[in-house]
């Protein structure tokens, strides 16, 4: 286990220093999230200013907090896998990787971590700074149980986003082009996460679908929570939803990674 751990430090390290090359990109990413944010700040703000002030339950305040937390989980729990994993097949330093005595899913998970690190930290306090800016209408939770059980909901939402994100990576094992993929995968996942509005202002048969998808603990559940919409129990159903997502993606990953390799030796790559 320590030699798990000690192996774990020194990969996230590496990643850690080599993605310093690129702090030009990673601003001008943050920079481009704020400017969606403040948009979608401003958009809900206009709608409001002509209705009635309340919108299926929300207030004005209410679906700012909804924002601005929203998107602060779905910054800390997203990652940059597919292109990573496609990229390594592509070029063939799958091989290279497969040699290693560490193997490869643990190398990617801690490299992952290592490499999304400084984008997710400068996301994070961004979306923060932002937040200072509305904390006159920002709505605080102060509940220990809820904002306990919100964590969770986020740590088990960043293991479901990175067996997503390597699976869609995968996909290279059988097509050299995935961006097409991978977009429009992120569009119904922004969709069904709650990303775009509220899922509780859809039909309801598409609220209820999104329930029993994956993508909506990554923003919707736990904002959701957050703002106390819904009680602790049907909090602990939503975790219990995500550890049924884990074990099945886990599961996918794992068939679709054995067979992806043999048609990669096959090939000869």
């Amino acid at each position: 286990m320590l030699k798990n751990i000690k192996q774990g430090l020194v990969i996230i390290r590496i990643a850690w220093v080599r993605n310093l090359n690129y702090r030009f990109t990673i601003l001008s990413y943050r920079f481009g999230e704020i400017i969606e944010l403040l948009v979608l700040i401003l958009m809900w703000t206009a709608i409001y200013s002509s209705g009635s002030g309340v919108i299926k339950g929300f207030t004005l305040n209410e679906m700012i907090t909804y924002v601005l937390v929203g998107n602060l989980v779905a910054t800390a729990v997203r990652n940059f896998l597919p292109g990573y994993v496609a990229r390594d097949i592509n070029e063939g330093r799958l091989s290279m990787a497969l040699t290693r005595p560490v193997p490869y899913i643990k190398l990617i998970f801690f490299n992952e971590i290592g490499r999304a690190a400084l984008a997710s930290i400068l996301s994070v306090i961004s979306q923060l700074i932002i937040i200072l800016f509305f904390l006159e209408k920002f709505v605080f939770n102060t509940d220990v149980f809820y904002i306990l059980l919100v964590l969770v909901m986020v740590f088990f939402a960043f293991i479901i986003e990175w067996l997503i994100g390597f699976l869609v990576g995968t996909i290279s094992f059988w097509t050299d082009e995935i961006d097409g993929i991978q977009t429009t995968i992120d569009r119904v996942k922004r969709f069904f996460s709650g990303g775009y509005f509220p899922l509780s202002l859809l039909p309801a048969s598409l609220s209820t679908l999104s329930i029993y998808l994956p993508f909506a603990y990554s923003f919707y559940f736990p904002t959701m929570l957050y703002l106390r919409k819904m009680d602790l129990e049907a909090g602990l159903i939503g975790v219990g939803i995500q550890i049924v997502w884990i074990i099945i993606l886990s599961l996918i990953l794992r068939i679709v990674w054995i067979k992806g390799l043999k048609k990669y030796e096959a090939s000869g790559s």
